[in-house]
């Protein structure tokens, strides 16, 4: 790239596409911190409510020690190859397809009111395969906002994140460990293929371990996400850098993330004979920022630093087999660190069921299930229906 007004202009706007696209919103922040006067700052992509399939986010979040097929690829890249007893065959594979609807007055708990949206959700959608010990998935998760702009009712951006997984289950199937590759991706859209206005993007790589001694009901698991950092904005002028008005940001960046988790599965729970039981916790580190900002501060053009400190999230959570081969029940809970000073933390409850639907035997004997979750704390509300297999 030459070093150019014209070439930064360029760069600003592969850069700051969520800018571009968020910019026709009307903004109502409250965000009374300084004016953003130049481009030495950096935009956080980081999330605090858990993002994921609705077995996880009913968990809790609680998902790394659990690691059980297609929902595990974005908690612990183990999942991907981990079998269960009941996977006998030399073959097996899982999928997902699921929906979220967000309805929330401070989605990202910044203590401020959001832009108006038209509506924001979460769009799953993964396959996975295993063959003897080895084990290959991937797994799409991406934020879509629809823009509310009067010229063009068709808006949409979309904020996706995919994991490719690859792993293999070692010591007579008491070990797995899986490696990967998670990558982001923003644009915004006015058809549902459409890309031609550009994106922004990032990849970093992962590495997760699973121990399940004697394959009983314990397992322990561990994982670990790099930062993802996008190319840094060429300027090389004393002008800032604007894109529709706004001056965008030296850099967007994606924390590094480490986690730890255990669970406990038995076939009949201790307090109630026969019914299958499951308990699992987790312990989130997420790493600091330098010199960043959150979204909404780059709409309104006020700082308001974003991740200035390492934090820890702790989550839990449980399942039980209510209805033995027809309903589970979920419940969980997990603490969301606050990412801003100045705005405390918030404890999210979190709950759903499961319910087995009907049996087909096209390609397979399979049965299919119905899944449903709630998680809700303070000024935020998730709504997640899935479909899928239903496993005994």
């Amino acid at each position: 790239m030459s070093h150019t007004t014209e070439s930064a202009l360029r760069s600003g706007c592969r850069l700051l596409l969520l800018m571009m696209s968020l910019s026709c919103a009307e903004v109502r922040s409250e965000i009374d911190g300084p004016p953003i006067v130049d481009n030495n700052y950096n935009l956080d992509l980081r999330q605090g409510p858990v993002m994921g399939s609705s077995r996880q986010v009913a968990l809790g979040g609680a998902y790394i020690g659990v690691a059980e097929g297609i929902a595990s690829l974005n908690s612990n890249p183990a999942g991907v190859a981990f079998r269960l007893e009941r996977s006998t065959t030399r073959f097996d594979w899982d999928w997902t397809a699921g929906l979220t609807n967000l309805d929330s007055k401070d989605f990202d708990n910044n203590g401020v009111t959001p832009p108006d949206y038209k509506s924001h959700r979460i769009r799953s959608l993964g396959l996975m395969g295993q063959y003897g010990p080895w084990g290959l998935g991937v797994l799409n998760n991406a934020e879509i906002i629809a823009l509310e702009n009067p010229d063009d009712d068709d808006s949409e951006y979309v904020l996706s994140v995919t994991s490719l997984r690859l792993g293999r289950q070692f010591l007579d199937r008491e070990l797995t460990i899986g490696v990967g590759l998670h990558a982001t991706t923003s644009k915004l859209r006015t058809e549902t293929l459409d890309a031609t206005l550009g994106q922004l993007s990032g990849v970093g790589w992962d590495v997760g371990a699973l121990w399940n001694p004697e394959r009983g009901p314990w397992r322990f698991g561990a994982s670990f996400s790099s930062s993802i950092l996008t190319d840094e904005l060429d300027n090389p002028g004393d002008t800032p850098v604007t894109v529709n008005g706004l001056v965008v940001p030296h850099q967007v960046i994606l924390p590094a993330t480490f986690g730890m988790g255990a669970s406990y599965a038995v076939e009949s729970a201790p307090f109630w004979k026969d019914h299958k039981w499951l308990v699992s916790g987790d312990l989130l580190y997420t790493e600091s920022s330098d010199n960043a900002v959150g979204v909404e501060s780059v709409l309104a053009q006020r700082i308001q630093p974003v991740g200035t400190h390492d934090t820890i999230s702790v989550r839990v959570g449980s399942e039980l087999e209510a209805i033995p081969g027809r309903l589970r029940l979920r419940l969980g809970s997990y603490y969301e660190p606050s990412n801003y000073e100045g705005v405390s933390s918030r404890t999210h409850v979190t709950g759903g069921f499961e319910v087995r639907l009907f049996h087909t035997s096209l390609w397979g004997e399979y049965d299919w299930s119905l899944t449903a979750t709630v998680d809700s704390a303070r000024d935020y509300l998730n709504v997640l229906v899935s479909i899928g297999f239903w496993y005994f």
